[in-house]
């Protein structure tokens, strides 16, 4: 006789995973609802007609560069984190450092930034052979020298900005990025030290593991002063795209101005309390847009043209990781043996 699992051995693994489940979609239901309030509340501030007349104005060309812009940007990005990932076993390939961004690109477009997207990219280094404290230590890093470069790029405002220094509130936003990251990096190195006592415990290895590559890549000022040149090219790339769709708007901002504008915005609206960053940035636009003298629905209107546009760029990378995933598997398929 066979022995079969009762429906008491089978309810509690059921019953875990209907509840995991049910937590997640509570959670994106709870990020589009704050995306949605945040919204709502900027868009009764301003001008609604004058955000309706400024997308109008932003023609089809100059939408498809600025969107080229930041398909360049995800093939800088892929760059930088394969770079990242040779300093430790199971290094990526530049095709599957591509397709990983690729994929983080369309979750990050639709789902809570930053977290489910580097999630996505974890998911894909360890489907190429790379251990899970590997993955995650890789994908940090890596993280972490994106916003490295964003925080100089942010700060760069002081001395880009026309009277930035008289505006306290600009002054916040653009230098405050700085003491985070360094404290940031300085409680990392110290827990790196202190806890390796704890090595044994599975829940403190990744951010051994952290760490221990963070401090090899500053052994290597030459690999260092690499990826964060990558990423100050990819947030060119990011601004370049805000600058075009600015000027099809007619705002009187340049470029370097906005280089080091959108440096915060870019930071703050991934912050996972919204849909892609839906809400935050538009609140953010308004208000450091119309310190500097720009009217708050011009900003607006920027903000919601870089959204749609960040989300038509996820569904054409998410399409594309889609059909690489497709040819793999065909591929796969061809070469199995025939039974």
């Amino acid at each position: 006789m066979i022995p079969t699992k009762s429906s008491s051995d089978v309810t509690p693994i059921s019953s875990g995973a209907s509840v995991r489940r049910g937590r997640r979609v509570v959670e994106l239901a709870l990020t589009v609802a704050v995306a949605a309030i945040v919204l709502a509340i900027t868009l009764h501030f301003v001008d609604m007609r004058q955000v309706v007349d400024g997308l109008r104005k932003i023609g089809v060309a100059a939408a498809l560069f600025a969107a080229g812009l930041l398909l360049a940007q995800v093939v800088l990005c892929a760059l930088r984190w394969m770079l990242i990932t040779r300093l430790m076993p199971g290094a990526l390939p530049f095709t599957e450092a591509l397709r990983g961004y690729l994929e983080a690109a369309f979750v990050n477009a639709f789902l809570p930034s930053l977290i489910v997207s580097d999630g996505t990219r974890m998911v894909r280094a360890i489907a190429n052979g790379a251990r899970p404290t590997h993955a995650f230590a890789g994908v940090a890093t890596d993280r972490l020298i994106a916003l490295c470069a964003l925080a100089f790029a942010s700060g760069s405002g002081l001395f880009l900005l026309p009277d930035a220094s008289r505006h306290p509130l600009i002054v916040l936003a653009l230098v405050g990025l700085l003491p985070a990251f360094v404290i940031g990096l300085l409680v990392l190195d110290i827990a790196g030290r202190t806890f390796v006592r704890f090595a044994r415990f599975r829940l403190v290895r990744p951010f051994l593991e952290l760490a221990s590559l963070m401090g090899r890549l500053r052994k290597m000022p030459g690999l260092t002063a690499l990826v964060l040149t990558i990423s100050l090219f990819g947030h060119a790339l990011s601004a370049g795209a805000f600058y075009i769709l600015a000027r099809q708007l007619e705002l009187p901002i340049g470029y370097w101005a906005m280089f080091a504008l959108s440096a915060p915005i870019i930071v703050y609206s991934a912050v996972p309390v919204t849909v892609g960053g839906w809400g935050l940035r538009e609140a953010l636009s308004a208000a450091l847009f119309g310190l500097i003298g720009i009217a708050p629905a011009s900003g607006v209107a920027l903000s919601i043209a870089f959204g749609l546009l960040m989300s038509a760029v996820g569904l054409f990378c998410g399409g594309i990781a889609l059909a690489a995933s497709l040819h793999s598997r065909a591929l796969a398929l061809r070469k199995a043996p025939q039974s």
